[in-house]
């Protein structure tokens, strides 16, 4: 403002000096007119300025208009080329059923990824129970005919490479992936893997799917649900050497589980939250959907489980620190809210209620009940946590909703703002990192119902994208400015899914990390191509892994 000033000021006097005597007079009233309505406008904008500082920025706004859309604390991403998770080669079958040239790529879905204080990367996906052969053990439950299931067996038209959930690891930063110590291929029939599970590798436990946490030593533990029980596999060296005491470690609890949450912190402190829908016989006689069970060495023994009432949950924790955080909803419920149980302790004590586990806290409101949707928390050493959720108020193909809370003080205070990327559309499972340095991520799966200018809503025709957007420290109302990570769709919406409303094409959830330093975001997620041979109105299914670059 003080060079505009001065410029003008130097025209209007060269304007003076250069003209005749008879109109100096004028000219000089002028100059003076000039330059009261000059401070009178530096006036106004050194009033404005202050107001915005005293006040809110959004005085300035309303005075002068702004371009600042809220996100001057957004962090770039440069996107690098997104890969496929590799089969072992010796498992590549072009006649298994798989598209022309993706025959060399896991199939599978429902992601879990993590990462260690080197910036390893450890990678799990659902299996496909349907693609273990053209037949099934349970027969025409899983739609197919009653035969043993396979892997790795040529004219079986199998997607198993073995009989655990996949488990891949990367060492260099997410370029290239490769399968962990102990899970080589297990070629057989279903009996191969019972033998293998009492003599075998750890690719011969039968696993359906699992979740991985890293504690403070860099110590990786991989839990891969059975539905009847749950294996442990432990690995150290950035998932190169396989640790577990016995190559299938039974945890001997929580029996009929689906989807399990882990995490680890200290010296081998392990957190386990088991989703059973039901009272697990070996627990007390307290009801609930999540129960939560207690290791302080190392996965080896556990405590017996104990409900965590609620909804919908997942759980984190502290790699270093001793706090641990599950957000839930607060009930099975159409509609609630939202609440966090914080442990400062690492979530010791017997119960619930005689334990380390404070109330719940209340975060926001939930207007609808998404399809299975997991409200999600992560947090950092520093004491940051942030939750994300997303919420359908006008059904499962109406506009979605989607909320973000943060405290920065361990969960004693928050901030809690609607974060909807859509005008219209669908904001499917938001899932959150958090760098040590406050850099905080949301990933999701999105619909744009504007997309290519439409107006239609849930129709057949338009293209799933994964979207994300990171912010350094976000504060209460700050813009996320999402944008596709991946240009290649997801899933486009097929005919019967807009007649039925099936929003459920990309499954349950998937994960994101952030690099030890903050500076690059890591997305393991699923992408659907082509028909599935066994089911109908379904695709194959294939886990797919993006990284961006921050500029931070």
């Amino acid at each position: 403002m003080a060079d505009v000033l001065e410029a003008e000021l130097a025209e209007a006097v060269d304007a003076v000096m250069n003209d005749s005597p008879v109109n100096v007079f004028e000219q000089k009233r002028d100059i003076f007119e000039f330059n009261m309505a000059l401070a009178a406008i530096a006036a106004v904008i050194a009033l404005a300025t202050i107001l915005a500082v005293v006040l809110d920025s959004e005085v300035a706004e309303n005075l002068f208009g702004s371009e600042n859309d809220g996100s001057v604390n957004s962090v770039d991403a440069t996107w690098l080329e997104p890969v496929y998770m590799p089969r072992h080669e010796e498992c590549i079958d072009a006649s298994n059923g798989q598209d022309e040239g993706y025959e060399g790529f896991g199939i599978g879905y429902e992601p879990s990824l993590a990462i260690d204080g080197e910036g390893n990367m450890f990678i799990t996906a659902h299996k496909d129970l349907r693609w273990g052969g053209e037949g099934t053990p349970f027969g025409p439950v899983l739609g197919g005919p009653v035969d043993s299931w396979y892997a790795c067996q040529d004219g079986q038209m199998t997607s198993w490479d073995y009989w655990a959930s996949w488990f891949w690891v990367s060492n260099d930063g997410g370029l290239t992936w490769h399968h962990g110590d102990n899970f080589d291929p297990t070629p057989g029939n279903l009996a191969n893997s019972v033998v293998g599970t009492f003599t075998g590798a750890g690719s011969e436990c039968l696993g359906d799917e699992g979740d991985i946490a890293v504690d403070a030593n860099d110590m990786v533990y991989y839990l891969d649900t059975t539905l009847e029980d749950n294996w442990w596999h432990k690995f150290s060296d950035g998932g190169n050497t396989y640790e577990s005491p016995s190559t299938c470690q039974r945890m001997n609890t929580m029996a009929a589980d689906d989807r399990p949450w882990v995490a680890a912190q200290g010296d081998g402190i392990v957190h386990y939250l088991g989703n059973s829908g039901a009272s697990p016989p070996e627990c007390t006689g307290d009801s609930g959907r999540y129960w939560y069970y207690h290791s302080e060495n190392g996965g080896s023994t556990f405590s017996q489980c104990y409900s965590m009432p609620g909804g919908w949950s997942t759980i984190a924790s502290q790699r270093n620190g001793s706090y641990v955080y599950v957000v839930q909803e607060n009930a099975d419920s159409n509609t609630g809210t939202v609440q966090i149980r914080i442990s400062s302790e690492y979530g010791r004590g017997t119960g619930i209620t005689d334990g380390t586990w404070a109330a719940p806290v209340e975060l926001g409101p939930r207007n609808g009940n998404c399809p299975e949707g997991y409200p999600v928390v992560n947090t950092n050493e520093g004491g940051t946590v942030a939750v994300s959720w997303a919420d359908c108020p006008n059904g499962d193909t109406g506009a979605w909703a989607m909320y973000f809370a943060i405290s920065y003080d361990y969960g004693e205070n928050w901030s809690m703002w609607n974060a909807t990327p859509f005008d219209e559309g669908i904001n499917m499972y938001p899932f959150i990192s958090i760098s040590e340095d406050n850099i905080v991520s949301i990933a999701f799966y999105g619909l744009d119902y504007g997309q290519n200018g439409a107006e239609d809503g849930y129709v057949s025709g338009k293209n799933w994208y994964l979207y994300a957007a990171a912010l350094d420290t976000p504060q209460e109302n700050d813009t996320w400015d999402f944008e596709i990570a991946d240009p290649t769709p997801l899933h486009t919406v097929t005919d019967y899914e807009g007649t039925n409303g099936d929003v459920h094409a990309l499954h349950d959830f998937f994960e994101t990390v952030l690099s030890p330093d903050g500076d690059w975001l890591g997305i393991a997620y699923q992408q659907n191509i082509g028909e599935h041979p066994f089911e109908e109105n379904e695709e194959q299914r294939y886990i797919k892994f993006v990284r961006a670059d921050l500029d931070v």
